[in-house]
């Protein structure tokens, strides 16, 4: 009789807690119905998060939580929340969340993905000479311009191939000149992996549901996915810094960054593996967000004529027709600053950033975010605020000219920072001034050289519009190949291309080949 009674209560007790599972504490920011078990799981979007996470800020408010079974999360929409809770509270909120897909793929050693820890200190600590603009990356835009030149239709794969050879060359000491090349394509592989490993709301929920852990691999496919991604990246990161260890065995440098992290590794406290997935991160960060930002803006300047004419104008009247832009005349182009921010804006490359995580318990506006909180910064809902930006689905760089946050007449800017694309607080990307000026050069250099344009119907002549939604699912929002004509604006440009080109060979050389790695015969001919 006891026992029947204790295990009745037993299983009565055992019900109650799963209930409890998924309910949103009091405690916590208002968000959408919870479930039992599930809390908002059953809702939570597969694909494009961030609109669904952008439609849910209209209702909820700057910040919301979001039950991921018995795990919280925070979704962060707005500059002002931002700001308060992952700028000024970085201490508190410079954790990731645990990652079953992270872990496997990158071997907990990822500094943009790892736990805050005495690791990531270190690695973060090792990446400081990166935060500078190096001159190797202002001479890759000319390689760019001479492809544009030579082989415009092509144009897609020469942004991938110009952003992936700025950031092997600074990092590795390795550049590529063609796309083609054998370890790009393996580049590619382990990035074009990521995005799909990384993908908000694309797997099952193995971290709030450890049961899922059991699965045999031959039935989980987010397991064989996350294996796949760690061998395509090991053998990316691991191939390239060979090529720079033997460099520096043969006494030949070249000055990249990565060379004197080996020689001072033990030093730093590194490990041979540490050091590989150091520049990993600093390929995988620099690569794609680059090459997304440059397809995003010829796709603007093909879909909005006037805004490329506006800054074409501007350009030629600061730049003149003689000679290339150079990086200090970014500082008289008001209009082309604007642009830049605008695209930003407009079509964010990474919509909701890499999620923080709350390292302990705390409070935010009276609410108590528990230790492990997800924290989402919902760049794309704060870029596309009606009550920030007048007409915000619309592509406006005039509105960065009005104040140089863009923003409505009497909206508080004291909270606002245009680099919040770019991540917040101790996780702020390490990249971030080689990445703008590589933007820079490349805005500058687009709009001096090259007339973009829509592609024309062979039947009609008609001019076929491009699609400016019409982007690919993934963790990055890049848009999808599409079609538009490139031309040269003057015979006398088309020659400077060249003839830079041509100069800029020496500076090429060094990053291309040595004795103890050669270039490929093909692309040593090319």
């Amino acid at each position: 009789m006891w026992i029947l009674i204790l295990s009745s209560v037993t299983v009565a007790w055992i019900i109650l807690k799963l209930i409890r599972v998924g309910r949103r504490e009091s405690t916590l920011p208002p968000g959408p119905p919870t479930v039992p078990l599930l809390g908002n799981l059953n809702v939570f979007p597969t694909e494009f998060a961030f609109f669904k996470f952008t439609e849910w800020a209209r209702e909820y408010g700057d910040i919301y939580s979001l039950k991921i079974g018995p795990d919280t999360a925070v979704v962060l929409t707005s500059m002002k929340a931002v700001k308060e809770l992952i700028d000024q509270q970085s201490g508190l909120t410079c954790d990731r969340p645990k990652s079953y897909m992270v872990d496997t793929m990158y071997e907990k050693i990822h500094a943009a993905l790892m736990r805050y820890n005495e690791d990531w200190r270190l690695l973060r600590k090792t990446m400081h000479p990166i935060l500078t603009p190096s001159g190797a990356a202002e001479h890759q835009p000319i390689q760019l311009m001479y492809e544009l030149l030579n082989s415009p239709e092509r144009f897609f794969t020469h942004l991938k191939r110009y952003s992936t050879s700025v950031i092997t060359s600074v990092v590795f000491g390795k550049h590529f000149p063609r796309y083609e090349c054998p370890e790009i394509d393996a580049i590619f592989k382990s990035v074009d992996a990521a995005e799909r490993v990384f993908e908000v709301g694309a797997h099952p929920p193995v971290d709030q549901l450890p049961i899922l852990n059991y699965i045999p691999d031959r039935w989980a496919r987010w397991k064989r996915m996350a294996k796949w991604g760690n061998r395509l990246a090991t053998r990316a990161y691991f191939h390239l810094l060979k090529v720079c260890e033997e460099r520096i065995q043969n006494g030949e440098e070249n000055g990249c960054y990565l060379e004197n992290v080996i020689k001072n590794q033990e030093e730093y406290g590194l490990t041979r593996r540490m050091v590989g997935y150091l520049g990993g991160v600093l390929l995988d960060g620099g690569a794609h967000t680059t090459s997304a930002f440059l397809q995003t803006l010829i796709l603007l300047l093909t879909a909005f004529p006037e805004v490329q004419r506006k800054a074409q104008e501007e350009i030629d009247r600061v730049i003149g027709q003689d000679r290339a832009p150079r990086l200090e005349d970014f500082a008289q182009l008001p209009y082309c600053q604007a642009l830049i921010n605008e695209t930003h804006r407009f079509r964010p490359v990474a919509p909701l950033g890499i999620p923080h995580a709350m390292l302990n318990e705390g409070e935010y506006r009276n609410y108590v975010l528990p230790k492990g909180t997800l924290i989402f910064i919902n760049t794309w809902g704060i870029y596309h605020d009606p009550d920030v930006y007048d007409d915000p689905e619309t592509f406006n760089p005039d509105r960065y000219l009005v104040n140089q946050f863009g923003v409505k007449a009497g909206v508080d800017v004291r909270d606002f920072r245009n680099t919040v694309a770019f991540g917040g607080g101790r996780r702020v990307c390490p990249g971030i001034h080689l990445a703008n000026t590589s933007l820079n050069l490349n805005v500058m250099n687009l709009l001096w050289a090259f007339d973009f344009s829509p592609p024309t119907d062979p039947k009609t002549g008609r001019p076929i519009p491009v699609d400016t939604f019409k982007y690919d699912k993934g963790a990055f929002y890049a848009p999808t190949p599409f079609r538009c004509n490139i031309k040269p604006r003057t015979p006398v440009k088309a020659r400077i291309i060249e003839e830079e080109f041509s100069n800029a060979q020496s500076v090429f050389e060094k990053f291309e080949g040595t004795s103890s790695v050669e270039l490929e015969p093909v692309d040593e001919t090319f």
